[in-house]
């Protein structure tokens, strides 16, 4: 009986695209953004677009979204770096369309 209706309040899932501008450390800055959103369970990839350009796409609960996005732009390390956190395209997704979340490397 319980099982059928935890079906009914699984949460929504949101999906994005993300740009981050600001000259970031490369490397700490990656492994950093990598680890977090693993952390907080959304999935999508990030990628260097160039020195100081970010984008990707994230999906998850919205309001998880949103802590990775407080989580980057509050970032000790990277809050005098990162400029600009832009979220673009927020709308409610099915269901993952990305097994984890990943770096990938520019072309």
């Amino acid at each position: 009986m319980a099982a059928s209706s935890k079906a009914e309040e699984k949460p929504t899932i949101m999906g994005c695209d993300f740009e981050i501008h600001g000259k970031v450390p490369k490397e700490a800055f990656e492994l950093f953004a990598v680890a977090q959103a693993k952390l907080l369970g959304l999935r999508g990839y990030i990628t260097r677009v160039s020195d100081d350009f970010y984008k990707g796409q994230l999906q998850g609960e919205g309001k998880v979204i949103e802590k990775f996005k407080q989580l980057i732009a509050t970032a000790a390390e990277y809050v005098a770096a990162v400029k600009e956190f832009i979220v673009k395209n927020l709308k409610i997704i099915v269901d993952y369309t990305y097994e984890t979340f990943e770096l990938r490397k520019s072309p």
